[in-house]
């Protein structure tokens, strides 16, 4: 049977690369000053509305991550999609060969745009337009590479929540 609750009521999930506490902390009061505070630092790999609504999927992200080998990454400068996302790139090889092999293990549709890599720092919404962000603001520490080691899934019981880390998907391929 289709579920008939309404879009506020289902629970949101993406799975997404998250940068060590250190990195974390550091960004989290830019990030809150520019309005996002619903979400922590992260790098999303499958956008909720990629991800089917039951967990039939979740034995498929374990082998992913089960041959996946740790590696490095470094956040890079801020950039801009259009005038609806400001990000810092998210630099090394790694992240777009896993998001490659999250793409066939899940059957995902071709995407229309090329994926690129980015750690949101700020969104446009209806009341407001983009904020600009001041590349002096992002501190340097954050930019020192760093090894993810894991894929996270973030989940939102309802819409106007905030998104939690409910489950760990430890890289464990050899190098």
């Amino acid at each position: 049977m289709v579920s008939r609750d309404p879009p506020a009521a289902r629970v949101s999930r993406y799975l997404a690369l998250q940068p060590p506490p250190r990195v974390r902390r550091e960004l989290a009061g830019v990030l809150a000053d520019l309005g996002m505070r619903d979400v922590g630092p992260h790098v999303t790999m499958v956008a909720p509305p990629e991800l089917p609504a039951d967990d039939a999927w979740l034995d498929a992200v374990r082998a992913v991550a089960a041959r996946t080998a740790p590696f490095p990454v470094r956040l890079g400068e801020v950039a801009s999609f259009d005038e609806r996302v400001r990000y810092l790139t998210v630099e090394g090889d790694g992240v777009t060969a896993l998001r490659g092999a999250l793409e066939a293990a899940l059957g995902l549709a071709p995407r229309a745009y090329t994926f690129v890599p980015h750690l949101t720092l700020a969104r446009a919404r209806r009341d407001r337009p983009l904020p600009e962000v001041d590349a002096r603001a992002i501190p340097a520490r954050v930019r020192r590479p760093f090894l993810v080691t894991d894929l996270g899934l973030f989940t939102r019981p309802r819409a106007g929540a905030p998104y939690a880390r409910t489950r760990s998907f430890r890289l464990a391929g050899e190098p």
